[in-house]
């Protein structure tokens, strides 16, 4: 429910601050005090539209703020706007709380959902669940044929079915892409011919997508390879092959460290040691140099076929324009081309026949659908009329048209509400009736037969008593207060058989301060209401008036 609305700088609000109660919120007031005002100000703050020139004078933006509480909710309405929050990056309130925040100025608008930016049209999707306005210069939800679908729907409670009609509709798509998806992937007799040719070349040369690093390095170690064991070998016998080698150069030293040794005990010991390691050294470093020219060796026809191999290679990469793995990935895709050629025809069949399956299924669905919207749309269209009577159109004739049109996800069925509220009137779509006092009226009517399935929270009525009086006005005081058994409602009005069944009761005022308008909005006491309803009776404040209201008031007295 709408818990708080706070105003600032809103035409001729200045600062204003709301508390609303659940239940039936009736707001009433003189001609021209600023109803329409508050009512701007949760469209407003909901996405719509907000002129610049609403802006007070004087002031350099509004700011319009409205906490919802989203505790007493039911669970799926509950669980959808958490859901669009996540999507939209943003945090969900505190305490089950959705504060709601538009801030106007001259230059553009800025929204914020529980203190964080947003774009306008997650707050106009927010406030689509949340909301229904009906009256003059609203966003009417009834008037779409979508929305119409959907209140039939609710009624007969067939969500089973329509799930299953969305399921088997995905099904369809589904089965459709795979198709064009087959059809597609061609290839002609010649294509595959190619294919082939070139799997084979790929498949011949047995590539291995670790080999090429290891075949350059082999092959710029074995080009020079004569070079490299002419150095090795050179190197091996200067340092302990040749005559003259380090090594031999260090006998001497050797044995004049081990004579020390023998003479100058342990220290000397350790001197004739360490050079000795440096020998074993020197001689091990003679051996892998030695055998590393044996392993740079390569004679002339292993060296051909190591060229051949690196120039297989380079001319595959060019081919194929790229590094070995993406030939092999290459090749595994002709391989599936080429299979999926082989078995086209069969692939193609079965597929269309689980298209065909899926269609099948689709339409069994669509026509159970059907058979059942038709059933229930007569018992709706009579529980409706019944509503539209005791509402003040006598005689009125309400109809539900359906019509069959291509499948969909919701079925086959395109549903029109027709209303002729008057007799002689032809009946005609709810969008051609021009009266909004009416469209209320209907928009009431439907809302207190679909009130327990409805999951909007909070209705917003102006203008509902639109030429209305006597027993008709009673009758409407009666459905709102039915209709606010299971919603919030806020109901501008100007009759007091309305304004007296009010579980809140709110005025609007104007008064003009140092030369300026300025409005007012007051929820009212017991006593106070009693003062408004003399006031909207328009007799005087006598005492038969004022009994006459505390009469009215007695049912609610307590609130």
């Amino acid at each position: 429910m709408l818990a708080n609305l706070t105003i600032k700088n809103l035409a001729t609000v200045e600062s204003l601050e709301i508390d609303f109660g659940p239940g039936l919120n009736t707001v009433t007031g003189e001609t021209g005090t600023g109803k329409s005002v508050i009512l701007g100000a949760v469209q407003i703050v909901l996405g719509e539209r907000a002129e610049k020139t609403l802006i007070r004078q004087g002031r350099e933006q509004c700011e319009i703020t409205a906490c919802f509480d989203l505790n007493h909710c039911p669970p799926p309405l509950r669980d959808g706007i958490e859901e669009l929050l996540e999507h939209g990056g943003l945090p969900a309130g505190e305490d089950g709380e959705l504060l709601l925040r538009r801030v106007v100025t001259p230059a553009a608008s800025r929204c914020y959902v529980n203190a964080v930016p947003t774009p306008l049209r997650v707050m106009k999707e927010l406030g689509d669940r949340l909301v229904d306005i009906h009256g003059p210069h609203d966003h009417q939800s009834l008037l779409s044929r979508a929305c119409q679908l959907s209140l039939l729907d609710t009624f007969a409670g067939h969500k089973d079915m329509l799930d299953r009609c969305s399921d088997r509709w995905n099904a369809i798509r589904q089965r459709e892409t795979n198709l064009r998806a087959l059809e597609a992937d061609n290839p002609s007799p010649a294509e595959c011919e190619f294919l082939r040719h070139q799997l084979d070349e790929i498949d011949r040369a047995a590539l291995n997508s670790d080999e090429e690093d290891e075949l350059v390095e082999k092959h710029r170690l074995a080009s020079h390879s004569r070079r490299l064991m002419e150095l090795a070998g050179t190197t091996a016998d200067g340092l302990c092959e040749a005559d003259g080698s380090i090594v031999d150069a260090l006998a001497a030293p050797i044995r004049s460290l081990q004579e020390m040794a023998d003479i100058g005990g342990e220290r000397a010991m350790r001197f004739a040691a360490e050079l000795e390691a440096v020998v074993e050294t020197i001689q091990d470093l003679a051996h892998d140099l030695t055998g590393f020219a044996e392993s740079v060796d390569c004679d002339a026809e292993a060296f051909a076929v190591m060229e051949d191999r690196l120039a297989l290679i380079h001319e595959l990469k060019r081919k194929y324009r790229g590094d070995i793995q993406t030939i092999l990935d290459q090749a595994e895709d002709m391989r599936r081309r080429l299979e999926t050629a082989e078995n086209r025809e069969a692939a193609i069949r079965a597929a269309g026949q689980a298209l065909a399956a899926a269609r099948s299924e689709h339409q069994a669905v669509c026509r159970q659908l059907h058979q059942n919207r038709t059933e229930q749309a007569t018992a709706l269209a009579r529980k409706i009329s019944g509503k539209l009577t005791a509402l003040g159109f006598a005689s009125n004739r309400f109809v539900i048209d359906i019509h069959t049109v291509a499948c969909g996800p919701t079925g086959e069925d395109r549903v029109e509400f027709m209303f002729a509220p008057n007799p002689g009137q032809p009946l005609m779509p709810l969008k051609k009736i021009a009266s909004s006092g009416e469209m209320a009226r209907v928009m009431l009517a439907v809302k207190t037969v679909l009130a327990a399935a409805d999951p909007v929270p909070l209705l917003i009525f102006d203008e509902v008593d639109s030429n209305v009086g006597g027993r008709v006005a009673d009758r409407v005081a009666e459905e709102l207060a039915s209709v606010a058994h299971d919603h919030q409602v806020l109901c501008i009005t100007h009759l007091p058989q309305i304004a007296a069944v009010g579980s809140t009761h709110f005025q609007v005022g104007k008064r003009v301060v140092d030369n300026t308008t300025l409005t007012s909005m007051t929820r009212l006491t017991p006593n106070e209401r009693v003062d408004e309803l003399v006031r909207m009776m328009g007799g005087a404040d006598s005492a038969n008036a004022r009994a006459h209201a505390e009469e009215m008031l007695t049912p609610t007295k307590n609130t």
